[in-house]
């Protein structure tokens, strides 16, 4: 049986990690084209993953995280996660990570994901700030921290390190109580 949802809208809602997510998290997690933009360098196994999501530890301040995955409202099917990590209860802020599968892509999911992820983390957690890391070359995530409101608060110079060299990678900052 499903957990209770979390508030969503007509298209999509968020809800708890479950155990049956391990498979989703197999893809995403090993979706090689998002390596780039995180420190992930090698495959995860589904057995790993399975035992993720069976001791995943849903108390956001102990963990330091909290690990949602994003569905469609209509049909329950898994289309992303969205990831609130680093969470600070004394400065009241935390880093935010969004994954949209391939297909829904474009359509809105991620900007719709990152509202609901936004107004869980200011009327629940009650944190103050987000933040978000963003790879120069990663346009579509630079475009949707900008749309949703999110001040460029710095550059870091050649940060990040590629195949091709250093890429920058830029901090946004959003206020959001």
């Amino acid at each position: 049986m499903k957990n209770q949802d979390f508030p969503g809208t007509p298209r999509l809602r968020l809800r708890a990690l479950e155990p049956e997510d391990a498979d989703f998290l197999y893809q995403t997690e090993n979706d090689t084209t998002a390596w780039p933009d995180s420190d992930t360098v090698a495959p995860y196994s589904r057995e790993l993953l399975r035992g993720y999501a069976l001791t995943y530890g849903a108390d956001p301040y102990a963990e330091g995280q909290l690990r949602l995955v994003a569905e469609d409202a209509a049909t329950h099917e898994p289309i992303g996660v969205a990831d609130l990590y680093d969470i600070s209860a004394r400065h009241r802020r935390a880093w935010v990570a969004l994954y949209i599968v391939r297909s829904r892509r474009r359509s809105g999911a991620g900007a719709e994901a990152l509202r609901l992820l936004e107004k869980y983390a200011a009327q629940t957690l009650l944190l103050d700030n987000l933040g978000a890391k963003v790879a120069e070359t990663n346009t579509a995530s630079m475009r949707l921290f900008e749309s949703a409101g999110y001040d460029k608060a710095g550059v870091m110079k050649g940060w990040l390190k590629t195949a091709g060299g250093e890429e920058d990678m830029t901090i946004f900052r959003k206020k959001i109580r």
